[in-house]
């Protein structure tokens, strides 16, 4: 049996549209698949606990259409049943799982490739966070990126924008993030940190972002960490400080194709065990999502999990 779980909110009612797509091609009638529609934030994650309980003996593959947050949910849904396969059918803004991870962009390809091959799985590491502002002292897993500072706030920003249906509606949704960047750019003030990475303490100001990274994309198709390996046991940061603004935008630029990192402001580190802590109370994004602390630990945990990696 085939789960798809679909977040029909997902890329402003594009994953929605995928879903419809997938259901009415000839392979989706041919083999048994059921199918499942989150409600709200957060339903995904819960679907997946109910469901795997329910058909954990029966699934060949559990399908996520949707973005990155709609992944995000589902890893975590997933935590106790690691064996379970997992694949994605893009249908978010940013979607960058799906650049890290697939070889082809067609929905309909996709799921032909999902049902007919058992050999197009790889083993996916993930990482895990824990932070002070959970309710819960739980850590929870990632499956893309987390970011402090800058570009936490560009997250939030983006996901707060008033023109965000209106580019997925295009298919240009990436481009919310650059527009939030200009947004954020104005009224970001650099921070002070605390980084430990593997033991070793420093105190950085004049901070602009801390990112921490399973693979090099974010924000929509941006190479912000061209030397990540899902493959590693480490996992990639960068750290950008003591820059002026419009050497920032400068920068921003370049991540779309890896430049960035010629920056002298620009710092690319791996670790296995990553710690960001500051007096101030941080924005951070996580797989797409925003959220806020003071404090984070952040580690690459092995959960390989397969994933569905399509085609070359």
């Amino acid at each position: 049996m085939y789960i798809v779980i679909v977040n029909p909110f997902a890329g402003s009612g594009k994953a929605k549209k995928v879903f419809e797509e997938v259901r009415q091609s000839p392979i989706y009638k041919e083999v048994e698949c059921r199918a499942f529609l989150t409600q709200h934030e957060g339903h995904a994650e819960a679907l997946v606990q109910q469901v795997t309980e329910i058909y954990k003996d029966r699934i060949i593959c559990l399908i996520v259409i949707g973005g990155d947050g709609t992944i995000h949910e589902v890893l975590n849904g997933l935590k106790h049943h690691p064996s379970i396969p997992l694949a994605f059918i893009p249908g978010g803004s940013g979607n960058d799982f799906g650049k890290a991870t697939l070889s082809k962009k067609d929905p309909i390809a996709i799921f032909k490739d999902i049902i007919g091959s058992e050999q197009q799985y790889s083993a996916y590491r993930v990482g895990s966070y824990l932070t002070d502002h959970r309710k819960e002292k739980n850590t929870r897993l990632f499956a893309n990126s987390i970011g402090f500072g800058f570009d936490g706030e560009i997250v939030k920003a983006a996901n707060n924008s008033i023109v965000k249906k209106w580019l997925n509606h295009y298919n240009v949704g990436f481009l919310i993030y650059c527009l939030a960047l200009l947004r954020t750019l104005r009224s970001f003030h650099p921070k002070t940190i605390e980084l430990t990475v593997d033991g070793e303490k420093r105190i950085l100001t004049n901070v602009w972002m801390v990112t921490v990274g399973i693979h090099g994309y974010y924000g929509g198709g941006m190479r912000i960490l061209p030397n990540a390996r899902i493959q590693s046991n480490q996992v990639a940061l960068l750290v950008l400080h003591n820059i002026s603004k419009w050497k920032v935008l400068v920068m921003f630029v370049t991540v779309f194709w890896g430049g960035h990192v010629r920056f002298k402001e620009v710092e690319v580190l791996t670790g296995s065990k990553v710690s960001v802590k500051s007096e101030e109370v941080l924005s951070y994004h996580v797989d797409g999502e925003s959220g806020s602390c003071q404090s984070c630990h952040i580690q690459k945990v092995y959960i390989p999990r397969p994933v569905f990696k399509g085609k070359k």
